[in-house]
């Protein structure tokens, strides 16, 4: 990339509200059947889900690091909050559907041994 494109890229994120909602979308949360009465298929369905979960969540972390890095000195103590608050915000939430789902499969395993 040219320098004066970078320039321009660099200005216009520094020229942008912080962390901007349209830059780093949270994915919706999934769905998990009820291991008790959930087929095979459906549990082996929600384990791709999950994954793919906690992939875009992974993704949404990195997004939001790289909005922070973009602001470079000029981050202030305010935007550190708000990254740290939605950075924890996103790790308890993917722990909690990691944890639903766990729960599932030990009931799924439980009624189908």
């Amino acid at each position: 990339m040219k320098p004066i494109a970078c320039s321009l890229i660099a200005a216009a994120a520094l020229l942008a509200p912080p962390f901007a909602a349209a830059a780093c979308t949270y994915p919706p949360e999934v769905t998990i059947p009820d291991g008790s009465t959930a087929s095979e298929d459906d549990m082996k369905a929600a384990n791709g889900a999950v994954r793919e979960y906690m992939a875009r969540v992974e993704e949404y972390l990195a997004c939001m690091d790289d909005e922070e890095k973009a602001l470079g000195e000029a981050v202030t103590d305010e935007q550190k909050k708000v990254h740290t608050a939605r950075h924890n915000a996103a790790v308890d939430a993917l722990n909690a559907v990691a944890a639903r789902y766990n729960e599932q499969v030990r009931l799924h395993k439980a009624k189908n041994p």
